[in-house]
């Protein structure tokens, strides 16, 4: 482009000049020359920001890009021929070309760091990480331990209070560490999956280790959800909140709940001794570890048969552990249930109503303990369930690891090749940046027809019907022109384009153009062009993170210089420390990436250039139009360009219409939760058809399109919270934006997606199950006893949609909004005492428990959507005309009133 750009100004100059004019009028400055060259750097930051911004992936390649058009254009005015023109077009090739030379081989040759090694490194961190986890959910159930018996003078304490909010704050640092874990796991899989290397795992042992990581992650993040369950009262965990006295009456049903829960603490504690051996088992056995040098010394109580991890009968004993804990647990839990009287976990407040208030019937009370009871098992449950399937997911992954020990694979290395798949993968992503979604045709086997739902087929567009021939299709295709012309992506690359011309004109106006080569003004139109942001929020940090940088980089270019005289060996020396320094706060907090490379080119453009006028001097450093300044004054140019720069890119985030951190954040917080209901709706389709249905090519594309909603509701998550980060940057006319709000409904939206996540998890067991007739009797029997769809969750679901419409578009919510509180996996006919299906007698068959989990995250999931409701209304209002009037008249005691004003709604 570059090339082409000055070839054009250069026949634009010869056109434009007279014949036989004068060298200085020749080779001066030429109108027409500026003038194409200008378009043609228009044209090229106009299309680079978009591609920046539509793919973030080409963030690094397009930095590249924009400098080396914007060097081009600024001195292709200069350029009076094609031979000159390709002179300063090779040189300034062959420096770039040079600088990824020398940065590819230092990387291929000095201390090399591959993108399999970068994931074996995140797959030790993530496996890590889990044992940590493990430990921060054991802590947590010990601290719960203590205030089961609902004792205030063991709770109600000071004491107890920090270590329990202490180990809560522990154990959701621990679990959002881990979730970030595997969101960069799963980054980084494709492109240890494309490489070329030397080791041990295949392709495909890469792609299965991430497979089983995930697998892991799922239910050991979902327990880590019980920190959230105990702190909702509609559970009855058992935890005694400040300052509450048990009642007298409840004392055995406490003493019974203590006697459960320090059972379950003993046993948990147990499983979790065990699966952190297990996770030091795999790393042993994958190399990801080092093996102890002295093995340690063996438990004399278990006896020397015991194998420790590193032993490649450990998997054995660990399957072995599980399976005693599960039956364990399951006498345990039938035994107290039968000493409470208690034969369904599945019992329901719905099932039994509160009796009025001047009745005095004494089976009201035990009904109502049976439901507490009943809801305390539940959560029993769930955390036995989680658990138990962490254990199935670490003993996957341990007969992974030993399986590999025993075919030889860990014996030797050898040389892996990308698959062909793999490199088709990489092409079609380049091309198409995202994997193709459902079809949307009719699909057919079994010998039935299924038509898919709207939310499995293409929108629908409100303005346009589906087309019905080529030449519809054809102008659906081109009208998709003026949507992407239109839209925020392209809007951000007109500002962009805006904001470098209104300093970059001054190279092409024959006034101003010596004096833009002169100082060095270009600097400022980098600046512009990588440091731009969409919102003025991020803006002000860029800005002020740019400036602070480059002074810092202004200071240590003069320590550099100055520490040793301007020796040049000392220098030289020096500026490699100077280097290390930068790019390992770059690497360490990579939030600064930015912020910190402008520091850093700061140093090296300054130390370079006085190093390079010692070389070829000041003469043929001046030959381009650029003035010579000593280091003591080049320094500061360099920080006042880029000043310039920083302060313009932000005048023009907020000029003309500024887009503010709020106003996006409320646009995403209404797609998400857009997103959730589609989530929601997603996830009761796919329980309902594991409970009735085998497997098929239905449920693949549901789990696929399922799958690809929580990827994007995941993203947005994230976004909002960054952009919630970036608040307190953003400059405020009015009143203050409602950030405990939008925190307080990004936080119930990450809930209701881990509660959701558990579900489709836990209905998983459903499709296993009934891949075994020996096991699925029981399954099958309760799928026929219960609606085929849950009526609570549409409501949800459209209470969702409804949501996401207010919070776009700013309307308020219609009256008496709430959420469906009867939230029931389960019928209530199955807990009558003539049926037996949900009797605790079935405890054992597969998929009960998994009743169980969903019925508490159900539970859970609507008490989160009443909150958004909540918090939703304090944002938009609500559809209400009624007024309030204060009957006073009757308040005074004069008049014989009880000295009470009376409130009537009207």
């Amino acid at each position: 482009m570059v090339c082409l750009g000055q070839w054009a100004g250069i026949k634009a100059r010869e056109h434009t000049t007279p014949p036989g004019a004068s060298p200085a009028v020749a080779n001066g400055y030429n109108s027409s020359a500026s003038a194409v060259n200008a378009i043609f750097l228009i044209f090229n930051i106009f299309c680079i920001s978009v591609l920046r911004a539509l793919r973030p992936v080409f963030t690094i390649p397009g930095i590249q890009y924009t400098v080396f058009v914007m060097v081009g254009f600024i001195y292709g005015p200069q350029e009076a021929t094609v031979y000159h023109s390709q002179l300063f077009l090779k040189e300034l090739l062959y420096s770039f070309l040079t600088g990824q030379a020398i940065s590819t081989g230092v990387s291929l040759l000095v201390i090399p760091v591959s993108s399999r090694k970068v994931f074996f490194g995140e797959t030790t961190g993530f496996l890590q990480s889990c044992r940590g986890l493990l430990k921060a959910q054991m802590g947590f159930i010990q601290v719960m331990s203590r205030s089961a018996s609902g004792r205030p003078e063991d709770a109600n304490t000071a004491s107890y209070e920090a270590a329990y909010d202490k180990k809560v704050a522990a154990l959701r640092s621990a679990s959002s560490g881990l979730l970030s874990l595997g969101a960069k796991l799963r980054e980084d899989l494709m492109f240890a999956k494309r490489e070329i290397a030397f080791g041990h795992l295949l392709e495909t042992d890469i792609h299965m280790v991430h497979g089983l990581l995930r697998d892991i992650m799922i239910p050991i993040t979902g327990l880590s959800t019980i920190a959230d369950i105990a702190e909702r009262s509609h559970c009855h965990f058992g935890r005694v909140q400040p300052n509450q006295k048990p009642e007298s009456s409840s004392e055995l049903e406490q003493n019974g709940w203590e006697e459960l829960f320090q059972g379950l603490s003993m046993a948990f504690e147990t499983v979790v001794q065990i699966l952190d051996e297990s996770i030091l088992h795999t790393l042993l056995l994958l190399g990801l570890v080092p093996s102890p040098k002295t093995k340690a010394p063996g438990d004399v109580e278990a006896g020397t048969d015991v194998p420790k991890p590193g032993d490649i009968k450990f998997g054995d004993y660990l399957e072995q552990k599980v399976r005693d804990f599960r039956k364990e647990r399951s006498s345990e839990l039938q035994r107290w249930a039968q000493e409470k009287g208690l034969n369904s976990v599945f019992k329901d407040t719905m099932k039994h109503p509160v009796p009025p208030a001047n009745q005095n019937d004494t089976s009201s009370g035990n009904e109502r303990r049976d439901i507490v009871a009943s809801k305390r098992l539940h959560v029993v449950l769930y955390m036995e369930y989680l658990l138990y399937s962490t254990a199935i997911a670490i003993l996957a992954i341990v007969r992974f690891a030993e399986s590999k020990v025993a075919d030889g694979t860990m014996a030797k290395k050898r040389f892996i090749w990308p698959a062909y798949k793999t490199l088709v993968r990489i092409i079609q992503g380049l091309i198409n940046g995202d994997e193709p979604g459902p079809d949307t045709e009719e699909m057919e086997g079994f010998g039935e027809t299924v038509t898919l739902g709207d939310s499995l087929q293409t929108p629908k567009d409100p303005e346009h019907l589906p087309p019905k021939n080529a030449r519809q299709a054809l102008g659906d295709r081109l009208r998709a022109i003026p949507k992407f012309l239109g839209s925020d992506i392209v809007r951000f690359g007109v500002r962009v384009t805006i904001a470098v011309m209104s300093i970059g004109i001054m190279a092409y106006l024959k006034n101003t153009h010596a004096f833009f080569v002169k100082q060095r003004v270009v600097w400022a139109l980098v600046m512009i062009a990588i440091g731009m942001s969409p919102t003025s929020g991020s803006a002000v940090f860029n800005m002020l993170g740019n400036t602070v940088c480059t002074t810092f980089g202004m200071i240590g270019s003069y320590i550099n210089w100055y520490m040793v005289d301007g020796k040049t060996p000392g220098v030289i020396v020096f500026f490699f420390f100077f280097l290390l320094f930068y790019f390992y706060f770059a690497a360490k907090f990579p939030r600064f990436l930015v912020a910190i490379v402008a520091g850093a080119l700061t140093h090296v453009l300054v130390i370079g250039y006085e190093l390079q006028v010692r070389v070829i001097g000041i003469a043929v450093a001046t030959a381009t139009g650029q003035e010579f300044y000593p280091i003591y004054e080049l320094a500061p140019f360099r920080l006042l360009t880029v000043a310039g720069g920083c302060f313009v890119a932000y005048i023009w985030t907020i000029f003309p219409v500024p887009i503010t951190e709020g106003s996006v954040l409320r646009r995403d917080l209404g797609i998400s939760l857009y997103l959730l209901a589609n989530y929601l709706s997603a996830v009761t389709a796919t329980v309902d058809e594991r409970l009735t249905k085998p497997e098929g090519d239905t449920s693949r594309r549901l789990s696929k399109l399922r799958h690809k909603i929580l990827a994007k509701q995941i993203v947005l998550i994230n976004s909002m919270r960054q952009n919630l980060s970036f608040l307190g940057w953003e400059p405020r006319l009015g009143g203050d934006f409602p950030k405990n709000v939008y925190k307080g409904i990004i936080d119930e939206l990450q809930d209701e997606v881990n509660y959701l996540t558990i579900i489709s998890y836990a209905s998983e067991s459903f499709r296993t199950t009934r891949e075994n007739p020996q096991t699925s009797a029981w399954l099958s029997e309760f799928a026929k006893s219960r609606p085929d769809s849950d009526e609570a969750s549409h409501k949800i679901t459209s209470l969702l949609a409804l949501l996401s419409a207010s919070v776009l578009n700013g309307h308020a919510l219609p009256p008496y909004l709430k959420a469906p509180t009867n939230t029931r996996f389960s019928s209530d006919a199955l807990v009558d005492e003539q049926a037996h299906i949900l009797d605790l007698h079935n405890l054992n068959e597969p998929g009960f428990r998994a009743i169980a989990v969903i019925e508490v995250a159900q539970r859970c999931m609507a008490d989160s959507i009443n909150r958004i409701v909540d918090h939703v209304k304090e944002l938009v209002g609500e559809v209400d005309f009624s007024y309030r009037t204060k009957d006073v008249s009757e308040a005074s005691s004069v008049l014989g009133g009880n000295g009470e004003p009376k409130e009537k709604v009207y």
